[in-house]
């Protein structure tokens, strides 16, 4: 067995077929310091935790006259294997094929329910996702990535002395999935107000792509977080009496967190929006100064390309070509016409 000091250690390691792992617990003993244990065991699924009164992992299914739930974890192999036994329908689950969103939907002997959640490093990639079912004996997670037994080996060393049941224990499950998201959304926001700052400085170089790329980012976070608080407000609702309905403040408070978040991701959208309006501003100003500084180099030499097409026609009548000083005589007008051009447009502030 290895022994490590207070620091918590977030990850159990999970290898590739699900079959060996790290789990960790910690403890707390009477007069000394908190303990962390890690050690290594054989990892045989499907994992059984006791999610009523306390949380803790156990070998065996309790009785179903011992009125504890039961929260297991599955791989999708293994949930068709087992869920007749975990008392659940054949039917359970031929719905949750293709998953898209995060959702609850409440059938006649049990609830389901799905997660898909966005990889908060790269939100733009393809989102985790696994699926849930619960009945009153049981609340299966189905998943094939391990993640369920990740957040579960959190729960087990934050909450060991905390009294659990199934409301208090999904609402912290699903809590963990909004975990630093604040934070997150803060980071957002620090990085809109720099890409404001360099607008204001002019640099409006590949402003725009970072601006939709963030806008796409929000979206998805927002819309995550409004399923996320459907799917709290729906487990509030008990529709299948599962929870106590005086221990359904957790899922209340988690509808209340997805609803926080969403706002924030709401007005940072609109702030990317304003900054999309600010630079489109910006390239339409810069756009119109080139055009003016066209304009007006036009109207500077637009009188010498007629003085020039008018000595250019070459008749031979034309006093001015046998003139001693003729030639003088033009290039002081021209330098004339264009002072004269010059003084008109300071005054008139087009320079």
């Amino acid at each position: 067995m290895l022994i490590q000091t207070t620091q918590e250690r977030d990850r159990i390691l999970c290898p590739e077929g699900g079959r060996t792992g790290l789990f960790m617990y910690r403890k707390i003993k009477s007069g000394k310091p908190k303990i962390t244990y890690l050690f290594q065991m054989k990892r045989e699924r499907p994992m059984y935790y006791q999610i009523t009164e306390h949380l803790r992992h156990i070998d065996t299914v309790p009785s179903e006259d011992s009125g504890f739930m039961t929260a297991v974890t599955l791989t999708s192999r293994e949930w068709e294997d087992k869920k007749d036994s975990l008392g659940f329908p054949d039917c359970a689950g031929s719905g949750n094929n293709q998953i898209r969103s995060c959702r609850t939907e409440a059938h006649a002997k049990y609830l389901s329910g799905s997660l898909c959640i966005p990889d908060r490093n790269q939100l733009l990639h393809p989102p985790l996702k696994f699926t849930f079912y619960m009945n009153k004996r049981f609340l299966v997670f189905v998943d094939d990535t391990c993640t369920t037994e990740q957040i579960i080996g959190r729960l087990l060393s934050r909450y060991d002395d905390r009294e659990m049941g199934p409301e208090f224990f999904l609402s912290v499950f699903l809590q963990e999935f909004l975990r630093n998201d604040i934070e997150l959304l803060e980071k957002y926001e620090s990085r809109l107000f720099l890409m404001e700052e360099r607008a204001l400085r002019g640099n409006i170089k590949d402003l725009l792509p970072n601006i939709l790329k963030s806008r796409r980012e929000l979206t998805r976070l927002r819309n995550y977080y409004e399923q996320m608080k459907d799917l709290a407000r729906e487990l509030a609702g008990n529709s299948k009496n599962y929870f106590d309905p005086e221990k359904l403040q957790m899922l209340e408070r988690l509808s209340d967190q997805a609803d926080q978040l969403q706002g924030i991701a709401q007005q940072a959208i609109e702030y990317c929006q304003t900054l999309r309006d600010f630079e489109q501003a910006q390239s339409d100003h810069k756009q119109n100064k080139t055009i003016q500084f066209l304009t007006i180099l036009t109207s500077i030499f637009f009188p010498l390309t007629v003085i020039t097409g008018w000595y250019g026609m070459n008749f031979t009548y034309m006093p001015e070509i046998n003139t001693k000083y003729g030639y003088f005589i033009v290039i002081a007008v021209s330098a004339a016409v264009i002072a004269i051009e010059l003084i008109i447009l300071k005054l008139r502030k087009m320079l």
